[in-house]
């Protein structure tokens, strides 16, 4: 299937979106080569070089011990034999799990990368979102602080399964909580098809699951943009992506499938998704109220020392109950019943609140914390901005059609995730979530960001949030079991 904006050829897909209303003006995006081809690996020397890379310098490759194949090979070390056999000093810097099992993109995994590199070496990242956000974040703190000479960093993607790899953010937990960090772009991005087409299946649904949360998070963008709380909102993310549910639908069968033509769309569909929120300076098109759920949801784990579920089937979980709360909300909220003045709680009251979820959670207090610094950020700008919420009122008809237009259905991605094979209930992840633990999340994620969404209003509205979580939970239970019987 065609696409509107092809990242393949990369001088003319810079000419064509720096046409899109929204495109930052006067900035380049510096990604100098994207390549989705079949045999990508055996270009891997070449493109290396492209990005700026020399043989007879250190590379710095940074991989975790997770088993994948290629075909018939096993991918790391067939990879790093193609690199020496081509006359590379490939240094692999293999990151170790937690107790969990698993890797985190934490400060001790940035830090141990980052005491790796040195002048004149560069940054090969082997591996899906964990391992790009941990090597990506430890070139862009060398770089800061060793201005002088460029760092060049090279993506291998391994998995179509989140949106990370063409980010100039990442995504880190800072005591126990997920922040987002400024970072960098890779100077080349390398997808392998057959790689891709080979990462086990449940990844690459989640890569759909991360998409698809669009339809939750650009509708908390543009609301928080009417309320005055983000200036930067713009048409920009929703042309450059187009279509997406669409798009997704037409080849879900393909992506499902495994061929390389699937896995090629998915994997240009996920580029555009990052360089949306790149060039948009924020993860807003694709993280709103869902996303922060599942933070929550991960900050349990955290706190627990439990390992994590696939962050894009996770998100695309939230988002089916959370299109099914704005369902809820835009066809009942009425203006004209609302006394704006309840919707201002005091900054003490909040406090008490998060402290009430959190504390028992992490009786250190630094999580509550954490989330405290953020979110009184939020309350007071809620507060400033008192008289966009009340045009927002006089203008609710207006607001509502292009909250309509931005979100869809919880059917709609639902079905598309089916179509996938993805997961349609918490229960179903790998390790699955309880009831009690995704309503929590559900009625607490707007305390833990400062970031405003649709879930920060259904507190400061005063609606009953107990009533208003058995409706969305309910609706969620008939997404799932109806599916399961066609």
């Amino acid at each position: 299937m065609t696409l509107r904006f092809d990242p393949t050829d990369v001088e003319r897909f810079k000419a064509d979106i720096r046409q899109i209303p929204g495109y930052p003006a006067g900035e380049d995006m510096p990604i100098r080569g994207m390549v989705f081809e079949s045999g990508a690996i055996f270009r891997l020397p070449a493109l290396l070089e492209r990005a700026g890379a020399r043989p007879d310098r250190p590379l710095v490759v940074v991989m975790d011990g997770t088993p994948m194949k290629r075909e018939n090979d096993d991918l790391k070390p067939f990879l790093l034999a193609r690199l020496r056999d081509a006359g590379w000093n490939a240094e692999p810097v293999w990151l170790e799990p937690d107790a969990t099992g698993q890797v985190h993109t934490d400060m001790r995994q940035i830090g141990q990368v980052k005491s790796r590199l040195r002048p004149g070496a560069a940054v090969l990242s082997v591996g899906s979102g964990t391992v790009t956000d941990i090597a990506k974040h430890a070139a862009h703190l060398y770089q800061n602080e060793a201005p002088v000479a460029p760092l060049p960093f090279v993506v291998y993607q391994t998995a179509n399964s989140v949106n990370a790899f063409t980010s100039n953010m990442a995504s880190v937990f800072v005591d126990g909580v997920k922040r987002t960090l400024n970072s960098r772009y890779p100077d080349v991005l390398v997808c392998d098809l057959e790689t891709l087409r080979d990462a086990p299946r449940a990844m690459t649904a989640a890569g759909v699951g991360d998409l698809v949360t669009l339809y939750s998070s650009l509708p908390d963008w543009y609301l928080a943009h009417r309320l005055g709380l983000d200036s930067n909102y713009s048409a920009f993310a929703q042309v450059l992506m187009g279509a997406l549910d669409e798009t997704l639908e037409a080849n879900a069968e393909a992506i499902r499938a495994g061929g390389l033509d699937g896995t090629a769309t998915l994997t240009k569909l996920i580029t555009l998704g990052g360089l949306a929120m790149s060039l948009s300076h924020a993860t807003t098109p694709f993280s709103g109220w869902e996303h922060v759920v599942s933070h929550l949801l991960d900050l349990l784990c955290e706190l627990d020392g439990r390992p994590l579920p696939l962050h894009g089937a996770q998100v695309a979980l939230s988002a089916l109950l959370t299109t099914e709360a704005y369902r809820i909300f835009l066809s009942e909220f009425e203006p004209a019943e609302l006394d704006p003045a309840r919707c201002y709680p005091s900054a003490g009251a909040m406090h008490t609140r998060i402290r009430a979820a959190l504390d028992p959670l992490d009786p250190s207090g630094r999580s509550a914390a954490e989330c405290w610094s953020d979110y009184q950020q939020k309350l007071e700008a809620w507060a400033t901005h008192r008289a966009d919420f009340e045009d927002v009122l006089r203008d609710w008809d207006t607001v509502r059609g292009q909250l309509q237009s931005l979100t869809r259905p919880p059917e709609r991605l639902a079905a598309i995730l089916k179509a996938v094979g993805g997961p349609l209930d918490f229960g179903e992840l790998d390790p699955p979530r309880t009831e009690a633990e995704v309503k929590f999340a559900f009625q607490n994620a707007p305390l833990i960001r400062r970031r405003l969404s649709l879930g920060d209003l259904f507190i400061f509205l005063e609606w009953d949030r107990e009533s208003l979580w058995t409706r969305v939970n309910s609706g969620r239970a008939r997404l799932h079991y109806p599916l399961d019987t066609h």
